[in-house]
């Protein structure tokens, strides 16, 4: 493709407004963190703003593991709940996000994920990216967005007494009763041992 793309023998796809502001938007940052980060540091020293870096670097590293450990436990509580686990997982991988752009070096990406970890920023950004994320999640009880009640039973696991017929408990007096199969040996071969 490169080489038709050179001689001639293809003419080069356009991009999308989206796609050129994305790749401008990549290109820039490292510009505006850099400029950043020397304003910065002509404020507060050079190790001060080292630290500063190195802190934030540390914080969305343990974000990241509490975060990570935490999913699963949200997401199997909502659809223990009846609630699909979307939401909470939207704003697991959020957080997530904004951890890790705590530990990209620059304080532009750092004030981005400090914005997304305060709760009510990352449901608006949520709501503007993922339409819908933005309702607050219904009570543990309703079974629906809305906070309607739905008449159809929600799952559940099955409990023990469901699953499997309990025996009958146990009189006092009575001999104890274990029901199992036997195989019956040759006296003979008994006798040979």
């Amino acid at each position: 493709m490169l080489n038709n793309l050179l001689a001639g023998k293809e003419k080069p796809a356009m991009m999308s407004p989206l796609q050129l502001m994305a790749i401008l938007g990549l290109l820039a940052l490292p510009v505006i963190e850099i400029t950043l980060m020397i304003l910065v540091g002509q404020q507060i020293g050079f190790l001060a703003t080292v630290g500063l870096l190195i802190l934030a670097a540390f914080a969305g590293i343990l974000i990241i593991r509490w975060q990570g450990s935490s999913m699963l436990l949200r997401m199997f509580d909502s659809v223990n709940n009846g609630r699909l686990g979307v939401s909470s997982m939207a704003e697991s991988y959020a957080i997530i996000f904004a951890g890790s752009l705590l530990i990209v070096p620059g304080f532009l990406t750092d004030a981005l994920g400090l914005a997304l970890l305060v709760p009510p920023l990352r449901r608006l950004l949520l709501g503007s990216v993922l339409p819908g994320m933005a309702t607050p999640a219904p009570n543990r009880n309703d079974n629906t967005r809305d906070g309607t009640k739905d008449r159809r039973r929600r799952w559940r696991s099955p409990r023990r007494s469901q699953a499997e017929p309990q025996p009958e408990a146990q009189k006092p007096g009575e001999p104890v009763i274990i029901e199992g199969t036997f195989t019956r040996l040759d006296d003979d071969e008994d006798r040979s041992r």
